[in-house]
């Protein structure tokens, strides 16, 4: 069992062991003692803790990783030993190269493997360090990355500007020395760190031998930042703030719909545990056969695991530096969501081919006696509400201790017989998975019909078995009477009527109630609706070329022939006049 340590290097917290730890401190102390007398060793030492930092932060997989043994090695063989760079080399500039050692043969090796990283060069800039930063990645001068951005803001129609502030506000500036080092591809290492720094140090000394400081100070009267400095500013706090409110938009949306996912799992998946009128409903419609609340927890996640990792990057926009759930749990929220998407599809198809075949079941049944004066059809309703559970068109019940599927698919059509016999041909239908399931669904459906005191009675109502599901069973009825019966449908069959009942008024299926009719050869004769003929010829338009008007003033008649010749009669309290083509008024 060893010991660990937690420490603070370059802003980070790490756990690293005892062992590691005293090497690494050794290191450290190694590397200081080399920069003794060293100009900007502060600054070099906390580059070169920075970078270490760095490199830890790739190699550990989740924050509570200890740093071991083997992680310490590994950045020292990247970074260097301190001893190689203690030698001046300019005192040997003129000895033969020696071999180099293990250490800088690493070194060379690490070199020839680092890769350039794309950042905005802060030291060459002229608007936002972006073109200076194409130019390190690319291996070009940055006077072609320019010239290329005059090109494209002329040809491209100011395309190019777009790009170029595109770049400047996703594109990092390399503001350390480990990411100039990066942005250049050379390997970031305690050697070229140091180098780095000092170059930085001896060119601010440069400047600030050679600098004009009266011309500086106007220069710093007149503006203390660049006019694309403040502009690159403002960009970025409105990035920020535009970033910040997309962030509290995907924490709200993401939020919500997970409260949502949990609610639903816990009323609709529970489904089978608790019983209630709500849940009969959805059992019904589930066909598949898979237990509901399985189909709620494969919905939940693969509806809520995306959703969550939405909140998360809301909440990595909003927080600095959130700590990350870990490659592990990241991996298995994979695999559950890959497992939820799969299985939800399975049943998705299963529950399809449920539905894919419709059959039919027909029964055709005789009239008892026959129909010796004008049959009244009523439609039925079914007995006691209090027995259903929604009082819906779609509904269960219990009928005689059974529980029953109720549905109200009902249409019926009106035909003339080819005898002097009335039959009644009640047609069944149902949906399976294949025809000889779907006709075994239709068979169950329970349909009848009685005739009492010359009076059909056909239910408004069809019912199945509670296990049967809802496979869309529908029940079509016709009556087939002889020609010359007289029929009464009752305003009850006004919804239940099919839409194949012809008839001389063109009545629709709505209007055919409440008159009597006489079955004809194809088609229904009203008997009672001659008011309602005349009825409808006062209310047509007059021929445009006809006008009549009766009213309190008298009686105005305009007529004009097929010749163009107009024939006026008005009558009122002035007595009768009466004009006919070109001729004068004629008074009576």
């Amino acid at each position: 069992m060893n010991k660990t340590t937690n420490i603070n290097l370059g802003g980070l917290f790490f756990h690293i062991d005892e062992d590691a730890y005293i090497k690494l401190r050794d290191y450290l102390d190694a590397i200081k003692r080399s920069f003794t007398d060293s100009q900007g060793r502060d600054e070099i030492i906390a580059d070169i803790e920075a970078r270490i930092a760095e490199l830890f932060s790739e190699k550990i997989q989740n924050e509570r990783q200890v740093v071991g043994m083997a992680e310490v090695e590994e950045v020292i063989t990247i970074m260097g030993q301190p001893e190689d760079y203690l030698v001046d080399d300019e005192i040997f500039e003129d000895q033969p190269n020696q071999e180099p050692s293990s250490s800088s043969s690493s070194t060379s090796q690490n070199q020839k493997r680092t890769s350039k990283k794309l950042f905005r060069d802060p030291d060459d800039k002229y608007i936002g360090g972006v073109s200076s930063g194409l130019g390190h990645y690319l291996g070009v001068d940055a006077l072609w990355i320019r010239l290329l951005w005059i090109f494209l803001v002329v040809a491209g129609v100011g395309s190019g500007i777009l790009i170029y502030i595109l770049l400047w506000i996703l594109v990092p500036e390399a503001s350390t020395t480990s990411q100039k080092l990066a942005m250049k591809g050379e390997p970031v290492n305690i050697s070229n760190i140091e180098k780095k720094v000092r170059e930085g140090f001896d060119e601010v000394s440069e400047k600030v031998k050679n600098v004009d400081y009266k011309k500086m100070g106007n220069k710093v009267k007149s503006s203390s930042r660049t006019f694309f400095d403040f502009l690159g500013d403002v960009m970025t706090v409105l990035v920020n703030v535009f970033a910040k409110f997309i962030g509290i938009i995907l924490i709200i949306c993401a939020a919500t719909t997970i409260i949502g996912l949990f609610i639903g799992l816990f009323t609709v998946g529970s489904v089978g545990f608790i019983e209630g009128p709500w849940t009969h409903y959805i059992e019904v419609l589930n066909t598949s056969g898979v237990p509901v609340w399985v189909v709620s927890l494969f919905t939940f996640f693969a509806v809520g695991i995306p959703f969550f990792f939405l909140f998360l990057l809301g909440l990595k926009i909003l927080v600095n530096n959130l700590k990350s759930i870990g490659s592990t749990a990241k991996y298995v929220l994979l695999a559950l969501w890959l497992i939820s998407v799969i299985g939800l599809t399975v049943m998705g198809i299963k529950q399809a081919t449920e539905k894919a075949f419709t059959a039919s079941s027909t029964e055709t049944r005789q009239l008892s006696y026959p129909i010796s004066d004008t049959l009244r059809i009523e439609a039925e309703s079914y007995g006691s509400w209090d027995d259903r559970y929604y009082n819906e068109r779609f509904d269960i019940v219990v009928n005689n201790g059974n529980k029953k599927l109720y549905l109200e698919d009902i249409k019926i059509n009106f035909t003339a017989s080819e005898d002097s016999l009335g039959r009644v041909k009640i047609h069944k239908s149902a949906e399976s998975s294949s025809y000889e399931k779907a006709r075994e669904k239709a068979a169950e459906i329970e349909y009848d019909f009685s005739l009492k005191n010359n009076t059909l009675y056909f239910p408004d109502y069809l019912l199945t078995n509670y296990a049967n599901k809802y496979r869309e069973q529908e029940v079509e009825v016709t009556l087939s009477i002889p020609e010359g019966t007289v029929i009464y449908p009752a305003p009850s069959l006004r919804r239940k009527l099919g839409y194949r009942n012809a008839n001389n008024m063109g009545y629709s299926s709505y209007d055919l109630p409440g008159h009597y009719w006489k079955m004809g050869k194809e088609e229904l004769h009203c008997l009672d609706c001659e008011e309602q003929e005349i009825l409808d010829e006062e209310k047509t338009t007059p021929d445009k070329d006809e006008r009549i008007r009766i009213d309190s003033n008298g009686i105005d008649i305009d007529i004009k022939d097929e010749n163009g010749d107009n024939f006026e009669m008005k009558i009122d309290k002035g007595g009768i006049r009466i004009k006919a083509g070109n001729k004068k008024d004629t008074v009576v």
